[in-house]
């Protein structure tokens, strides 16, 4: 029975769409296409397809603009909505204004604190008319001045609790400063206060390093291109009743021990303290008196001779200057650097050398190679150190050396 049915719905489908053929003559040939029923049942589809589209597009368009669709009900619904938005929307605005109004009023307020709190600074560094001048040290002034050797010796006036100091001050002026200001007051005290220790630190270690040399500190300073450095605070008895808590005359030494741990930043960047040779090497003699390999003699050696390979690569000790390559009797072929601050490395019996005279060279540099030129038994390096003329023991910057990297 399904069958039946199949079949006559194909016979009604064959009725309605029979196969056709279209005949088109053209310059005296005829041709002709044939359209199938699948095709014919195609195209009606699409154009039912696009006609149905079509109408139901047209009718949501003049029904979704019946103005007599909506009843009044919810015309008046909508309206209220809207002005509902509308006046939130404007006391959003109104706040926003309001709040604008008033960070403008705190900013203003903020302003005058800050106005108030430097003037609370600068009553700290005055006491009745006289003020205490916190001079800023230049370079040039500082190459004029004399050395603050000892912060703790030579400081205008006695350490003491910065705690203390700031609340003394605090207490004076609290009426007319706000609990955010103190803050602030506390805060960079602390800052300063911390400043102040690392300084100290730094040239405690800048000092215990030179001292570990046997060289004298003020001497190396003297020696440097800008003098010995450092702001000595030589205060008055006027000065000295200069405020109480003496801020002052903290800050200026504060800044005297800025400028002395620069000077001796400055004098250990000259210091060789590095080793010249960058291989493995074993010492074959040490600084002072030996017995001279050639004449078996007693005598003093000026300098330290490490061994290794020919051609060894030797490195500068230290940032500086070539002063001398070429040969010098019986130290050979050597180079000469001079580091600043009156230091000065000879490096002798090299086989090559790789730098000219004049040069700017850095730390590590490569200088040379190792061999056994002029007086000399086989290959090995000749290092001396001298300052201000004078020959030093290789070996107290070499231990200092490793302090320094250990640091």
């Amino acid at each position: 029975m399904l069958n039946d049915v199949f079949e006559e719905s194909r016979k009604r489908i064959l009725r309605a769409f029979p196969e056709r053929q279209i005949y088109l003559r053209s310059g005296g040939e005829v041709s002709y296409y044939v359209f199938g029923t699948k095709l014919q049942m195609a195209i009606v589809g699409v154009i039912s397809f696009l006609a149905l589209w079509s109408l139901i597009t047209l009718f949501n368009l003049i029904w979704g603009h019946n103005p007599f669709r909506a009843p009044a009900k919810e015309v008046k619904r909508v309206k209220a909505q809207y002005e509902r938005l509308l006046e939130d929307s404007r006391a959003k605005e109104a706040n926003a204004r309001l709040m604008l109004d008033q960070q403008r009023e705190s900013f203003k307020q903020v302003t005058q604190n800050l106005e108030e709190k430097h003037e609370t600074l600068s009553q700290i560094f005055k006491s009745g008319n006289t003020e205490v001048e916190a001079t800023e040290l230049t370079r040039a002034e500082y190459a004029k001045s004399r050395v603050l050797m000892s912060p703790k010796i030579r400081s205008a006036i006695p350490r003491q609790d910065r705690t203390k100091i700031v609340k003394k001050a605090s207490l004076e002026n609290r009426e007319n400063v706000d609990g955010t200001l103190l803050k602030i007051s506390d805060t960079q005290d602390s800052i300063l206060e911390d400043a102040e220790t690392q300084t100290l630190d730094r040239i405690e270690n800048s000092r215990a390093i030179i001292r570990s040399t046997d060289l004298n500190i003020e001497t190396v300073l003297q020696s440097g291109p800008l003098g010995k450095g450092g702001l000595f605070i030589d205060l008055s008895d006027k000065e000295r009743r200069v405020g109480e808590n003496g801020f002052g005359s903290r800050i200026a030494s504060i800044k005297a021990r800025v400028a002395e741990a620069e000077a001796l930043d400055d004098a250990l960047i000259s210091f060789p303290f590095g080793h010249p040779i960058e291989v493995d090497n074993f010492r074959t003699s040490s600084y002072g008196t030996r017995k001279d390999p050639f004449t078996k003699r007693p005598t003093f050696h000026e300098g330290v001779d490490f061994a290794s390979y020919r051609l060894a690569p030797i490195v500068a000790t230290a940032a500086g200057t070539v002063s001398y390559v070429g040969r010098k009797g019986g130290y050979g072929r050597i180079v000469e650097i001079d580091h600043g601050h009156g230091f000065v490395t000879r490096y002798a019996h090299l086989e090559k050398s790789y730098v000219k005279r004049g040069q700017r060279i850095e730390k590590g540099h490569k200088i040379g190679g190792m061999g056994s030129t002029g007086r000399s038994t086989s290959t090995h390096l000749h290092y001396e150190i001298h300052f201000q003329g004078r020959v030093y023991d290789p070996d107290r910057f070499l231990k200092a050396g490793n302090y320094v990297q250990q640091d």
